[in-house]
């Protein structure tokens, strides 16, 4: 497996050998739909690491790249880290539009798990590949549209939680797919008033709304355009965007039932089922 070094970042620092072993733990533990029960091989200690491992195992995956997950790095590690956010790649066969109807969340069993309130950015045109730095008023002229949507984070790495960002930038992203719900009414403005509320098995978990975004979306926006140039894949004109965790990120068990609520919206529900084998 051949490494992926991202563009303008530091230099990894695991060597290529154990970047490719990680990177090719993570395709056959996804495509199998078996949980890893810790990081195969060393935890990596920046965020520049975790992401050759994220390109690599990308690289290898039989999909093509339909868009990013941005997420939220802890306060506390920032500084350490260099960034605020992570993101991760959503691939074309995992996007679900919702129609309204019952909805299912794949969960790899012996992995992790979670479904996250957010908001999804259709991207309204290709992004300059050479282009690696935006501000949040640049990265809003490529906001086509803003949709309620559900994120299905997780994948085959159970601890990825405890292990922290790093772990799970390197993991895919800790992305599973992203279900598109209704088309917001004034794109940005009107997503900035709306309230999000996740529950599961009936009980409320989580309340948020944009607030919890720092910068709002347009801020995660830009963190995804310039990223994706990173990472040699620039974003393209009807790609999606899903721009943070507004309630939080909710675990989720095989069997559970999760109810996403928006303001005025309807809400998408859906049950947790085991993750089948990738083709």
């Amino acid at each position: 497996m051949t490494v992926t070094h991202p563009i303008g970042l530091s230099a990894p620092t695991l060597a290529d050998p154990v970047i490719a072993e990680a990177a090719a733990r993570f395709v056959a533990a996804r495509r199998g739909a078996t949980g890893l029960a810790g990081f195969p091989g060393p935890l990596p200690a920046d965020l520049a690491t975790a992401y050759a491992i994220q390109a690599t195992a990308t690289a290898s995956w039989p999909d093509e790249v339909a868009g990013w997950k941005v997420a939220r790095v802890p306060p506390a590690l920032e500084e350490a880290l260099g960034a605020i956010r992570f993101i991760g790649p959503v691939f074309a066969g995992t996007v679900v539009l919702s129609g309204g109807g019952p909805l299912s969340f794949p969960v790899i069993a012996g992995g992790f798990g979670a479904v996250e309130a957010e908001f999804a950015v259709r991207i309204a045109a290709d992004a300059p590949a050479d282009k690696l730095d935006y501000s949040p008023a640049e990265a809003a002229a490529f906001i086509d549209a803003v949709h309620a949507a559900i994120e299905v984070a997780g994948g085959p790495l159970a601890p990825v939680n405890d292990l922290g960002p790093t772990a799970s930038t390197a993991v895919f992203g800790n992305n599973t797919g992203l279900i598109v719900g209704e088309e917001i009414v004034g794109a940005v403005e009107g997503a900035d008033v709306l309230r999000a509320e996740v529950l599961i098995d009936g009980q409320s978990v989580g309340v948020g709304s944009a607030a919890k975004l720092p910068g709002g979306i347009p801020a995660a926006v830009a963190v995804a355009l310039g990223m994706a140039a990173r990472l040699g894949r620039p974003l393209k004109a009807g790609q999606w965007v899903s721009t943070g965790a507004l309630t939080g990120v909710h675990s989720i068990a095989i069997g559970q039932e999760a109810r996403i609520c928006f303001t005025g919206l309807a809400p998408m529900t859906g049950t947790a089922v085991a993750a089948a084998p990738a083709g």
